[in-house]
């Protein structure tokens, strides 16, 4: 199961580590410590704001009761979710938290791609397609506390077809994760690519039904 966060900062931080490194060893040649500790706490801070802090003290961006219906703006930002949008799910419907048998899919909460996608006609199209992201937290109120369950990410695929194909946005779901009557929050987010510094994007948060097999 990937751990991972909402923000992935681990490759900004291990270049400030080694950028740091190199440069401290010309500073203590130099014998000037001052400097050194005015670049330790600027790395610091902007490793603090690449990777931000857990997703469970943020304030919620949107609250619901039964299932989620969210769209969200092209850019976002939450306090103390970095790039996320912070969604809190009250007394989550049974309608959402079933899978029927013959069911061609789960009831569930999709967090999908909802911005615009390469086309055809664009020359990097699979480059571009390949790279789009989508990252979600899965929380569930237990007492007055948020408890961190799983993470899922996604990232687009260029499919060929017929007419020489498209592009699938990325998308990700929670169906078994979540139970009816329960409390969740889900911090999402869809970026340009994965990285801290890619520009978010529109995304969807949706509950949904199960969708039954053809007759």
């Amino acid at each position: 199961m990937n751990t991972l966060r909402i923000v992935n900062g681990l490759g900004f931080v291990c270049f400030s580590v080694v950028a740091f490194a190199l440069a401290g060893c010309a500073v203590d040649a130099a014998g000037d410590d001052s400097l050194v500790d005015d670049m330790v706490e600027a790395d610091v801070e902007e490793a603090e704001q690449a990777m931000g802090v857990e997703c469970a003290n943020a304030a919620a961006t949107a609250t619901f009761v039964g299932g989620i219906d969210y769209s969200s703006p092209q850019t976002y930002n939450t306090t103390s979710c970095y790039k996320g949008v912070v969604l809190d799910v009250s007394k989550y419907s049974s309608l959402y938290a079933q899978s029927p048998s013959g069911s061609v899919f789960p009831g569930r909460t999709t967090v999908a791609w909802a911005d615009g996608l390469p086309a055809l006609s664009d020359v990097d199209r699979v480059a571009k397609c390949n790279s789009t992201y989508v990252a979600a937290d899965l929380f569930e109120k237990v007492g007055s506390s948020w408890v961190y369950k799983t993470t899922k990410e996604s990232l687009g695929a260029w499919t060929p077809f017929f007419d020489g194909g498209f592009c699938a946005g990325p998308a990700v779901s929670f169906s078994s994760e979540m139970q009816a009557g329960k409390t969740y929050r889900i911090s999402a987010t869809a970026r340009s690519y994965k990285g801290s510094s890619a520009p978010t994007r529109k995304l969807h948060v949706d509950s949904l039904e199960p969708v039954e097999a053809p007759r």
